[in-house]
């Protein structure tokens, strides 16, 4: 079959979906539906890119639909948008990619969208494709048996994203780089420590299995404790407690390379990191109690947190930073 023929054959060039839940479809693409998206989805991000320069708004939020758009299309598909569609679309995009993002995307105007600021950045093809990889990896029930397959795939599914946003922000650096990936694992890791009871609804446990047995746990007991939602057991709060501390770790490694961006851009990503690691201390203040409750931030919390951090930006504008993030970044080689 010739490439071209392939590419209509899996639906490049076509509007892909006219049913995907709370996605962007192919007419409403536009920055308004972007934004709208963005307030509804990701209602922490969306607080904090009020703060982004409008230079660097429209393509951040831009950026954002194409992530969340996929994602969605993942996470919350329904008996309307069977399996074999979703993974369709996903082969199309991956295709689409491979190809450079030359001809009509699966989803317009939303490919065209995104092409235009892949080239204007020069944001890496494989960062799309290594994010799709981790996308295909979720159609399936799935459980991890090692800790660095659990990084990997937030890696996959939020440290692309990270890398991507940073390649427009203006932080090429290999360290500016580096900690964008280590913030955005760190709140993929957030988003798995306090979705730990809607994932065991929908048959995922993203807690690896090495690290439930150093608590005398399987997934056996998860599945019953989530069944029970009694009073948490003690060996669960010990895992928890152990996860909360290693999400930390990543937050100081990601947030040290806040100071590599561009000036203007600092506030909004410090901002985003550390109402992100609020939730961890939400996680912690419920005890642990991720079956029956879902940490978030009140809106207390994210203006006291905005207040900090533009005080923060207030007192270093112009000057030098509290420390050298070239030499304070903390990294682990790939």
């Amino acid at each position: 079959m010739r490439k071209a023929d392939h590419l209509a054959s899996i639906g490049v060039g076509k509007p892909f979906l006219q049913k995907s839940v709370g996605a962007l479809d192919c007419e409403s693409a536009s920055a308004e539906q972007a934004e709208k998206l963005l307030a509804v989805h990701g209602k922490t991000f969306h607080f904090a890119t009020r703060f982004f320069p409008l230079k660097y708004r429209h393509a951040v939020v831009s950026l954002y639909a194409f992530f969340r758009t996929l994602d969605d299309l993942v996470d919350e598909r329904t008996e309307s948008w069977d399996l074999h569609e979703v993974r369709a679309e996903l082969e199309a995009w991956q295709i689409w990619f491979q190809h450079g993002c030359v001809s009509l995307s699966p989803r317009e105007p939303l490919g065209a969208t995104l092409a235009t600021l892949q080239q204007e950045y020069q944001i890496p093809l494989e960062l799309f494709l290594d994010f799709l990889c981790g996308l295909n990896s979720d159609l399936e029930p799935r459980e991890f048996q090692q800790t660095h397959e659990l990084y990997h795939y937030c890696y996959q599914v939020a440290g692309t994203v990270g890398l991507a946003m940073t390649y427009v922000l203006g932080g090429q650096s290999r360290q500016a780089l580096i900690a964008a990936k280590e913030l955005g694992i760190a709140m993929q890791l957030t988003n798995i420590l306090r979705d730990v009871g809607r994932d065991l609804a929908a048959g995922r446990i993203y807690l690896p299995a090495d690290e439930l047995a150093r608590f005398a746990l399987s997934p056996a007991d998860l599945y019953q404790l989530f069944q029970e939602q009694g009073e948490q057991d003690e060996r669960f709060c010990q895992l928890m407690r152990a996860q909360v501390q290693r999400a930390r770790v990543f937050y100081i490694r990601g947030l040290h390379g806040v100071w590599l961006l561009t000036p203007e851009c600092r506030p909004p990503v410090l901002l985003a990191g550390r109402l992100y690691q609020r939730i961890l201390t939400e996680i912690e203040r419920c005890r642990y109690d991720v079956f029956r409750n879902r940490a978030s931030t009140s809106l207390l919390t994210k203006l006291r947190e905005a207040g900090i951090v533009l005080l923060l930006h207030l007192l270093w504008r112009g000057g030098e930073v509290p420390f050298n993030p070239e030499t304070e970044v903390l990294y682990e080689e790939d």
